[in-house]
C-alpha cells in the first residue's frame, strides 16, 4: 500500500511538472459540493437504512492542474432506523488534466480523520467512534460555461479504526459515486 501511494504522489507530481495549463485560465479556486445517497435494505428488513452524503470542499489550484482540495463530508442518516450524523474532514490533492474541449479529467488522492465507520456499504456515525481514512479518486469536470462545471467522480475510501471489543485496529473499504457541482473564482 505505502508503495502504491509514493507511485501515486510521484506520477501527480510529474504531471504537474510537466503540465503548464490552467483548467479555467485566469481562476484559481473551486468551490464545490456533490451529493451521494445510499439505501441499504435486507429481505427481510421492511424499513430499510437511507444515507444522504454531502460533501463540501473548496480547492485552490497552486500550479497548472494541480489542485490542493479540503473537503468536510457529512453523512446524515434519514428515517427512524438510521444513527448518528457522521462527519469526515479530509485533504485531497487532484490533478486536472487539459483537454481541448469542455471536459477535464481529475485523479487525486488523499486523507482524512472522522466520526464515521462503513458498516454494509454505508457510513455509520457515533461519538465514540474515531477513524482514519485514506482516498483515491477519479472524474471528470464538464464545463458549463467560463466558471462552473458538473462533477461526476469515483472514490475509494480505505477506513481504519480502533475498537473496544478488538484487540488491534480494525479496516475496511468504501466505493461510492459522487455527482455535483463546481464554481470557479
Amino acid at each position: 500500500m505505502k508503495k502504491l501511494g509514493a507511485f501515486l504522489f510521484v506520477l501527480l507530481f510529474a504531471g504537474a511538472a510537466f503540465s503548464s495549463a490552467q483548467v479555467v485560465p485566469l481562476l484559481k479556486f473551486e468551490l464545490g459540493t456533490s451529493v451521494s445517497y445510499y439505501n441499504l435494505k435486507f429481505d427481510n428488513d421492511s424499513e430499510g437504512l437511507e444515507y444522504l452524503n454531502i460533501p463540501v470542499r473548496f480547492g485552490w489550484y497552486v500550479l497548472g492542474g494541480l489542485e490542493l482540495e479540503p473537503e468536510v463530508q457529512v453523512f446524515i442518516p434519514m428515517g427512524s432506523g438510521g444513527g448518528d450524523t457522521s462527519y469526515l474532514f479530509q485533504g485531497h490533492v487532484l490533478y486536472n488534466f487539459s483537454l481541448a474541449g469542455k471536459i477535464v479529467p481529475f485523479i487525486g488522492g488523499g486523507a482524512g480523520v472522522g466520526n464515521g465507520l462503513p458498516i454494509w456499504g454505508v457510513i455509520e456515525g457515533g461519538s465514540d467512534y474515531n477513524s482514519f481514512v485514506y482516498v483515491g479518486m477519479v472524474g471528470a469536470k464538464f464545463m458549463i460555461g467560463n466558471s462552473a462545471a458538473f462533477r461526476v467522480e469515483y472514490r475509494f475510501n480505505r477506513f481504519s479504526w480502533d475498537s473496544s471489543f478488538a484487540l488491534e485496529k480494525e479496516w475496511g473499504n468504501l466505493h461510492y459515486v459522487l455527482v455535483g457541482i463546481s464554481v470557479f473564482f
